[in-house]
This record gives structure tokens, C-alpha cells and sequence, in this order.
């Protein structure tokens, strides 16, 4: 790997750590008020008769946004539902190799939904779409998608360019320095 790659590859790793910890902290704060929201519901309810007006359409907005919002990071870590019955059997070449050309034709899928969202985003905004009992504007959630599939894409592309996030680090450190994966 050359220099201008090393040190390409420094940089996203950092700056991707940094976006990491916040969409996760952002997701993990969606799933505690989801929690939060729906115990209150509940016990409103079936306690006092007085459930929560709307909970159901916050709950599933921040549903939305805690899913997409952990999309890159799920996307970097390479945390996806995957069937590898030929992996022993591919020359570690031909697996680099077809890797990079999944991550090539995520990229520009991604891409293609991410544009796609941005444009119902648009066209909610456009109309003043809202939320059917709290009048929430629709395309504010349909921006965070769009632009956690743009990351999403992103990441893709950086996967393409620079391989595995694994073959960076293990070329930076010895194996023994890794942290176990639990």
C-alpha cells in the first residue's frame, strides 16, 4: 500500500471514528426514549386510561432514525447478514476481488436509494407533509435517511477504495494488540 493510501486510510478511520461514537450515541438515545416513551404509554394506558397521545408515531420515527443512523457503522464493521458457503474454497485474491466489486455495486445502489429518499424528502417538504395526530413534518425523517444512506454510500465507496477495514489495521499493529471481538 502506498503512502498517499496509508495515509488516506489514517484519516477516514479517525474521522470515521469520531462519526461512529455519534450516530451510536444518537441511536442509543433513540432506543432509550423509545423505551422510556413506550413504559409511560403503557402504564398511562392501562393504569390511569391515558395512554400517550402519538406515542406510536414517535416511536416509529425514532425506530426509522435508530436504524439508519447505525446503517454506516454496521457498513464499516461489515455486520451484514452474510451466507459464506464458498469462502474456504476462493483464493484470498479472488475474495479481495469480489469484494470490491460488492462494495462498488452497494455503493452506487446505495447511492441510488439515498437520491431516490432525498427526492420523497423534497417532495414531502414541498407538500408540508406531517404526521397524522402530532403534525410532525415528515421530511424531517426522510432527510435522516437520506443522509444516513449518503454515509452509507460513502463508506461503501472507501471500502472499495481502501479494502477491508481489517487489512488497515492489522498492516498498523501487530495481532497480539488487537482487542478480542466479543
Amino acid at each position: 500500500m502506498n503512502t498517499m493510501t496509508r495515509t488516506a486510510a489514517r484519516l477516514w478511520c479517525g474521522g470515521a471514528a469520531a462519526l461512529k461514537r455519534l450516530l451510536n450515541l444518537l441511536a442509543a438515545l433513540m432506543l432509550l426514549l423509545m423505551m422510556l416513551l413506550t413504559t409511560v404509554d403503557v402504564l398511562g394506558r392501562y393504569l390511569f386510561n391515558r395512554p400517550v397521545v402519538g406515542a406510536s408515531e414517535l416511536i416509529e420515527i425514532m425506530l426509522a432514525a435508530a436504524i439508519f443512523l447505525v446503517l454506516p457503522t454496521i457498513t464499516w464493521h461489515r455486520e451484514h447478514v452474510a451466507v459464506d458457503l464458498a469462502e474456504p474454497y476462493l483464493p484470498r485474491l479472488v475474495r479481495r476481488l469480489r469484494d470490491r466489486l460488492c462494495h462498488l455495486f452497494m455503493t452506487a445502489g446505495v447511492a441510488w436509494m439515498a437520491m431516490t429518499v432525498w427526492k420523497l424528502a423534497e417532495r414531502a417538504a414541498r407538500y408540508n407533509s406531517v404526521t397524522e395526530y402530532l403534525a410532525i413534518p415528515s421530511a424531517w425523517a426522510m432527510y435522516l435517511i437520506a443522509a444516513s444512506l449518503w454515509l452509507t454510500a460513502l463508506t461503501f465507496l472507501v471500502l472499495t477504495l481502501l479494502g477491508e477495514p481489517a487489512e488497515q489495521t492489522l498492516a498498523q499493529h501487530e495481532p497480539a494488540q488487537e482487542a478480542p471481538a466479543l
